[in-house]
């Protein structure tokens, strides 16, 4: 009978051929990395220190030829305090993954290649996440939890915040600062996107309906975010918001309906009256969908515009008001019930370090371990957000639960 050759016969015959390395599922992650740059010209000791004046001079006269003087009344300033957090991220290789590693013919990258062990994506998104975007937040609040499968709040769910999840580890605590942890370590074993659930193994038990869920060990510790500032009615930076209004971010309810330009704008003019001049406003991107299709006057044609040729969407909306320009953007890391308007020009990253896989001159962070065959690498940043202006952000919220995009 006649047979025929085919790949499994000859598999012992056939080289294995990978295009230039793994597929990376992971999104882009770096967008306010981007956007708010590292600050190398502020030293970092024992502490950042800014002068913040907080108040005008006000020890005005006034009346018609000889004047008592009312005596003066000084201006108050104080010392924002800003420290850098430090992160880092461990990975290790056993030596006979090295050795077989060594060469790009036999396997997709060399051993300490981002290609082979992702270490620099899973740093940009913690670092995103963590240091930029949601500080001491939480990354999500609980509306049900059965046996162990978690479901997140509509307007408290990021899917690019969950995606690419499995394996991480949480904790479950009742508040942002003072709160009580239920239960211990949680592991994600699965991610449901379209339900907006989270699956974790270990005791779960006493997780409930409006707990909320931090990275672990990250919660009520570490740097300030954007969405720290944001919602900051206290002290932050050693200044009191409850006592200066100008170190107070503003807050506006877009009402039980979908975020729109006009709205954008109303948010935008609070801003204004303290001073905000161009402004940055991070919005989830079905949000953002939703805003492309809102009929507006307000569009800002730029200079590849073309009368012969139409486009129809775009990749960030430009308009004006009170304030000056804002620019809309499209971000995957934001929550479906916020948006943020932020002044980009007077916020940045300082601390003692951007992320690095070096801390001295003489090489990478990558050694022997003692008592296993093993390489560990290690990725390091030491930084945190600092926004000169609080009075020009306005965190904007639906009063109801849902996301801003319905």
């Amino acid at each position: 009978m006649a047979t025929t050759n085919t790949p499994t016969t000859l598999v012992s015959r056939l080289k294995e051929i990978y295009p230039d390395g793994p597929s990376n599922l992971i999104p882009n992650s770096t967008e306010l990395q981007k956007r708010l740059k590292f600050r190398n010209d502020i030293g970092h000791g024992e502490h950042i220190r800014f002068d913040v004046q907080l108040t005008h001079e006000h020890g005005f006269s006034v009346g018609q030829g000889s004047i008592t003087l009312a005596g003066a009344i000084a201006q108050e300033t104080a010392k924002a305090t800003v420290e850098g957090y430090s992160v880092i991220l461990q990975s290790r290789v056993s030596y006979d993954l090295v050795t077989r590693a060594k060469t790009d013919k036999r396997a997709f990258a060399q051993f300490n290649s981002s290609k082979f062990i992702p270490m620099v994506d899973s740093f940009q998104k913690r670092c995103e996440i963590y240091n930029m975007g949601y500080g001491r937040r939480s990354l999500g609040v609980v509306s049900g939890n059965s046996s162990g499968v978690l479901t997140i709040t509509d307007d408290t769910w990021c899917a690019a915040l969950w995606a690419g999840s499995k394996g991480m580890t949480l904790e479950a605590f009742t508040d942002v600062a003072a709160g009580t942890q239920h239960d211990g370590t949680l592991t994600i074993s699965a991610v449901d996107i379209a339900n907006k659930t989270v699956t974790v193994t270990g005791t779960s038990t006493s997780v409930v309906s409006t707990d909320l869920l931090f990275y672990k060990d990250h919660a009520g510790t570490g740097p300030y975010g954007l969405m720290d500032i944001a919602n900051n009615t206290g002290t932050l930076y050693n200044i009191s918001a409850s006592t200066y209004e100008l170190w107070k971010a503003q807050s506006y309810s877009v009402g039980t309906s979908a975020l729109t330009l006009g709205k954008i704008l109303e948010a935008a003019g609070q801003a204004a009256e303290f001073g905000a001049e161009d402004l940055t406003c991070l919005t989830p991107i079905k949000a953002f969908q939703g805003l492309v299709a809102d009929e507006s006057a307000l569009r800002e044609y730029g200079a590849n515009y073309s009368a012969s040729e139409g486009k129809n969407g775009f990749e960030k909306l430009t308009f004006h008001g009170a304030n000056g320009a804002i620019e809309v953007v499209p971000y995957r890391f934001i929550k479906d019930g916020e948006a943020l308007l932020f002044p980009e020009r007077w916020t940045y990253r300082c601390g003692s370090s951007d992320v690095t896989n070096r801390i001295a001159k003489d090489g990478d962070i990558m050694f022997d371990l003692e008592s296993t065959s093993d390489k560990e690498m290690r990725m390091f940043t030491d930084f945190t957000v600092f926004c000169e202006r609080p009075a020009h952000m306005v965190l904007m919220t639906r009063s109801d639960s849902n996301g801003l995009h319905e």
